[in-house]
């Protein structure tokens, strides 16, 4: 198992590659098949069609893992607070109850995410990594107060950092998104990546508290009950402090692509990343390519995107984006 084994610190040739969102709307396999769900939540929770979805990209371009159909607001969906999802808009939350929230349980429905998890691992080549995921607290819980995307993290910056429910909030994340990741695990999972997508928009002074001690708390938790678990995390725009951070908790560091992979730090850990979507999408990418592939030479690293694929991206430069990869070139 190729993801495992850069995980594990051992350097291969060619890198391991999967990219995310690698199952979803740049597939027109997958169009197809979203057609026969009237929405997204029904989708992400429809067994036949997520194991589907899962496995379309593994059978297009044989990519070294796949990763569960799902989404990471799932997790306030089954706090209580629904999501829905608007073509054109995104993520549209509805407005929370707080108490509910912060002291109820999550919905037993979330189990069926834990099943086609069992379902896709029966499926998957067992060469194959099976990737689980889950968002971070800072990210999620700007879903939730939002009640979808913001384009002003200033007013929501000033908003929380005097909120009196929302040190409540981030711990009440913590032990729901460790026990989300730790189910997936057990299901089937071979690796968990923790998605902190919005992490760049945390002020530096903000970011130990409301990013890496969440992270800390959440990987530490996963390992109480799983002491092996792989774990990658993407804290989109701060990796480098995120390898400062966390680099003694033994995990991966996913790299987004507006970072130059040779300003990192020095680090044994395995890295991930970091090709631009929209140069893949335009065509742009050999260069940078093959900058990643000579950087990833003789260290554990994952060739992946530094966001997930865009939807508009052509098949073709996904293939080869692919074969450059397999060939070191």
């Amino acid at each position: 198992m190729k993801i495992i084994d850069a995980l594990n610190g051992f350097s291969k040739s060619p890198n391991p590659i999967w990219i995310m969102r690698q199952a979803g709307r740049y597939l027109p396999e997958y169009r197809e098949l979203r057609k026969k769900s009237k929405s997204f939540m029904d989708f992400c929770l429809n067994q036949d069609m997520t194991l589907e979805a899962t496995l379309q990209p593994i059978k297009r371009f044989d990519f070294d893992a796949a990763i569960i159909f799902s989404d990471i607001l799932v997790i306030p969906h089954f706090l209580g607070q629904k999501v829905s999802f608007k073509e054109g808009v995104g993520p549209i939350l509805e407005f929370p109850d707080w108490d509910k929230i912060i002291n109820g349980n999550v919905d037993s429905e979330i189990l069926t995410i834990y099943k086609i998890i069992k379902n896709v691992r029966s499926e998957l080549a067992k060469e194959k990594d099976l990737l689980g995921f889950v968002g971070c607290p800072w990210t999620l819980a700007s879903y939730m107060i939002n009640l979808g995307k913001t384009d002003d993290f200033s007013r929501l910056i000033n908003f929380v950092s005097t909120w009196p429910l929302f040190e409540k909030l981030i711990n009440k994340l913590i032990i729901v998104i460790a026990n989300h990741a730790i189910a997936q695990l057990k299901s089937g999972a071979d690796v968990v990546q923790l998605f902190e997508s919005w992490a760049g928009a945390v002020p530096s002074d903000y970011r130990q508290k409301w990013l890496f001690d969440p992270a800390i708390e959440i990987i530490n938790l996963i390992r109480l009950t799983v002491p092996d678990a792989k774990i990658i995390y993407y804290g989109r725009g701060v990796v480098k402090d995120a390898i400062y951070a966390l680099e003694s908790l033994n995990i991966a560091f996913g790299i987004s692509e507006d970072v130059d992979l040779l300003s990192l730090p020095a680090t044994q850990s395995c890295l991930q990343g970091n090709l631009d979507s929209k140069k893949l999408r335009d065509g742009s990418f050999k260069a940078d390519t093959l900058k990643i592939l000579e950087f990833a030479r003789d260290r554990p690293f994952i060739v992946n995107l530094g966001h997930g694929i865009l939807p508009d991206t052509p098949i073709a430069h996904v293939e080869e984006f692919v074969h450059m990869v397999r060939n070191g070139k």
